[in-house]
């Protein structure tokens, strides 16, 4: 939906838990929205990760400072809360979008208190949902007061949504499926796939936590390597952030000195790392949808994926890659004997045919338009 020239520009507002998962899945989003006419600000804790510049000056940048993704204080949520009431006393959106579980909690309060549509989208249930079962099934009987009022409700994977469905938190009417964050098929195009070797690479790109599945990955590399199986494991992702299932630096150099691993760090740009490649891991315990498997298929590469919710859906098993049961370390390692010992003719076949078994409905322009027409629904409902 175009803004009207004469017409005075609609303001909508984004909310997310952190400056750098903004910017790495959704300023594509933002860019679309300032190119269609519409005044975006955004919201982000602050924290070290938090740095204005890192933004471009198209958006006006509030910072929280009483958030934490991964802790609580009733004091500070207080706080949050009359901060967040501020901010949006003063950009007085037309609608608010937040992406993850406890920022969206807060920010539906305050938009339902001011009477401003707000829209969540679910970018997968995560360590409260997966470790605190008491809490979670507590905080969604909350939800479903607090997300009454909401226009509608964005997931990424059906099984989130169907989760919410079956206790009853949500009205089916109100649930809304989205793709993704979108990925740009003309940046993550088809790379030249490695040249036949005896060692095969193995990579593993995403944030360095026990809920990714790296212990599942580690336990797995370890069997290989103890029957002598060659192959390579690169690991690259973003150390700390405090998760509570964060890996220690200390003990990524643990396994990369045992000789299982090889860290690289965290890459802004990881074509290079997936050139390198000859198949990408992605051993979730769940995800909203896995961005990792979507860019390595882009860029020719097979992939091994656990049958987590948000990976399983896009493997298409023997033609772009494989799956594993989520955290089954004896089914994952006879699965990587398998492919490590594969015809390369065959894994080359595989790795040609993965770019086309994305449907359109993953990149970003349809992920525009999804939001958009959020929008336009939401307008209608006023």
């Amino acid at each position: 939906m175009l803004m009207n020239a004469s017409s005075k520009p609609m303001s909508i507002l984004f909310i997310a838990n952190s400056t750098y998962f903004l910017k790495h899945y959704y300023e594509h989003l933002l860019t679309f929205f300032v190119s269609s006419g519409y005044c975006v600000s955004i919201i982000v804790p602050l924290d070290n990760n938090a740095i204005e510049k890192d933004f471009p000056t198209d958006y006006a940048t509030y910072f929280l400072p009483f958030f934490h993704a991964y802790q609580f204080n009733g004091f500070k949520q207080i706080k949050l809360h009359w901060e967040l009431k501020k901010i949006l006393l003063e950009t007085k959106p037309s609608a608010v979008f937040s992406f993850t579980f406890k920022i969206s909690i807060a920010a539906a309060i305050v938009c339902r208190s001011l009477h401003i549509p707000f829209i969540p989208t679910f970018t997968g249930l995560g360590f409260l949902f997966m470790h605190r079962k008491i809490i979670a099934d507590v905080s969604g009987f909350i939800l479903k007061k607090i997300f009454q009022q909401c226009p509608m409700i964005l997931f990424q994977n059906k099984e989130d949504g169907n989760y919410f469905l079956r206790n009853k938190w949500i009205d089916i009417e109100k649930m809304n499926f989205i793709a993704g964050s979108g990925i740009c098929p003309t940046y993550y195009q088809p790379i030249i796939y490695p040249k036949r070797k005896k060692t095969r690479v193995i990579l593993y790109l995403g944030r360095i936590q026990y809920d990714k599945g790296i212990q599942c990955l580690i336990a797995s590399l370890k069997r290989l390597k103890n029957e002598n199986i060659p192959f390579q494991c690169l690991i690259a992702g973003k150390i700390g952030g405090g998760h509570p299932t964060d890996i220690p630096l200390l003990r990524m150099l643990e396994w990369e000195k045992e000789g299982i691993i090889q860290y690289l760090g965290n890459h802004s740009d990881v074509r290079p790392l997936i050139a390198m490649a000859n198949i990408i891991v992605q051993p979730s315990k769940r995800e909203g949808l896995s961005r990792t498997i979507l860019e390595a298929l882009a860029c020719g590469r097979p992939v091994v994926s656990s049958t987590a919710p948000g990976c399983a859906e896009l493997i298409k098993e023997g033609e772009n890659g494989w799956l594993f049961p989520t955290d089954n370390i004896h089914e994952l390692t006879v699965l990587f004997k398998k492919i490590l010992l594969m015809p390369y003719s065959k894994l080359l076949s595989i790795a040609k045919q993965a770019p086309g078994s994305i449907p359109p409905s993953y990149f970003n322009l349809s992920i525009h338009k999804s939001y958009a027409l959020s929008i336009e629904k939401i307008m209608c409902l006023k």
